[in-house]
């Protein structure tokens, strides 16, 4: 009841006691588990929310946007909103993305932040200053998922050619490609038209 369109992707606060969600109602909204309501909307409502994500060990959370944003915020009550609706959450706002941001990741110690989408590039940022360290190019499509190894050694990726590719997040570097299920090639072809 809290949203007011699609809720496209959820988070859990650190804790555990909390959910973030994320909908194409343009808002990221703080939830409380335990009974399920509403405690505060923690964005400024700028464009659909399409991926979510949660930073590893601070109480942020990034969001990719339709319109190609990409924010941290932090995951908390946005009390010392006023009218004028300050964006006082914010934590970071990194360059405009290409496209919908379809998937968003932190790395495990979460000092960076990939996000991919439509035109199939990855782009990886640093946390701490929101610069781009690197931008990753294999992909035949729009990515829709990341995720790092455990050890952060690696960033798995999947999207629209159905295939997962492997990069090495510090150097870039297509570490391996792998089909996850046998896909029938009439049926991409069928799909890309």
């Amino acid at each position: 009841d809290n949203h007011s369109d699609w809720v496209l992707r959820t988070a859990w606060v650190a804790k555990g006691d909390r959910l973030l969600s994320g909908s194409r109602d343009r808002a990221v909204k703080l939830i409380n588990v335990r009974n399920g309501q509403f405690i505060d909307d923690i964005n400024k409502l700028l464009e659909p929310i399409v991926s979510l994500t949660r930073h590893p060990k601070e109480e942020w959370c990034a969001y990719g946007g339709a319109e190609g944003g990409l924010r941290i915020y932090r995951a908390k009550e946005n009390q010392e909103r006023t009218a004028g609706n300050n964006d006082v959450n914010l934590v970071r706002e990194f360059e405009r993305q290409p496209g919908p941001v379809h998937a968003v990741a932190f790395s495990p110690d979460g000092t960076l932040l990939a996000a991919a989408g439509a035109n199939g590039a990855i782009r990886i940022y640093l946390t701490a200053d929101g610069s781009r360290k690197t931008e990753l190019l294999s992909h035949d499509g729009a990515v829709f998922a990341l995720t790092f190894s455990p050890d952060g050694t690696s960033l798995y990726s999947g999207g629209f050619d159905g295939l997962v590719r492997v990069f090495d997040p510090a150097s870039g570097r297509l570490k391996a490609i792998f089909t996850p299920i046998q896909v029938d090639p009439s049926a991409r072809q069928t799909a890309a038209k």
